[in-house]
């Protein structure tokens, strides 16, 4: 365990997983509770069936709950390879010398574009992080050195993720870093488009299966 002097923010190996855990647990939980309790109250007379509209936004409040509860900020450097961050479900820290996976998660905007490295190590523990506490730069370089002297067993390294932390991937057993799955820059640029299309379909079918649980139908 070490102690960051600065704050006296205690930090180890692992910490938040439990948390972690659960977080995730009610985060998958969002879309169906977004679409059964608003039935249930209809049916039991308690509100007008335009509640079961919910189920409209169920799937991208779903999805939102699911990262938004490895999303960290605050996130600080410390000995001994730790990167540690505030989230939704408390400080978590991440090992950066037992990286497991990397990757990368882009949404392009008007102008801007939203970029984040996911980090998770042997112990399950994942963050996903941009910046450093205080905007005094990024996990990168960090994250960088660790992976370029990385020893022990494979990493695996999206080909997005490696292109911005400047590393390389090869395939292998030999190899310190394997490639994952990885979306194109032109899918990333698309997606909210994409996403847009898929999903207006799927929160419509959310809604009919409220109103139907809910006796309206």
């Amino acid at each position: 365990m070490t102690t960051d002097s600065a704050e006296e923010i205690s930090v180890c190996a692992g910490q938040g997983r439990p948390e972690q855990r659960i977080g995730n647990l009610l985060a998958w939980l969002t879309t169906p509770v977004l679409v059964v309790v608003p039935a249930m109250l209809v049916r039991a007379g308690l509100v007008g069936d335009g509640l079961c509209l919910l189920g409209m936004f169920s799937l991208p409040l779903g999805a939102m709950a699911v990262y938004g509860v490895s999303g960290g900020w605050h996130a600080r450097l410390h000995a001994g390879g730790l990167l540690s961050a505030r989230t939704l479900t408390g400080r978590r820290t991440v090992d950066l010398t037992r990286l497991k996976k990397v990757g990368r998660l882009e949404i392009a905007g008007r102008g801007t574009t939203a970029d984040w490295l996911v980090l998770t190590d042997v112990h399950g523990t994942r963050i996903i992080v941009d910046k450093l506490a205080g905007g005094k730069g990024t996990p990168d370089v960090a994250a960088r050195e660790v992976l370029k002297k990385h020893s022990g067993p494979p990493v695996l390294v999206s080909g997005r993720a490696a292109e911005r932390l400047r590393v390389e991937v090869g395939r292998g057993w030999g190899n310190r870093l394997q490639p994952t799955g990885s979306a194109s820059p032109a899918l990333a640029a698309f997606l909210p488009l994409l996403l847009a299309l898929v999903g207006t379909p799927v929160s419509l079918g959310l809604v009919l299966v409220s109103l139907a649980l809910g006796g309206v139908l």
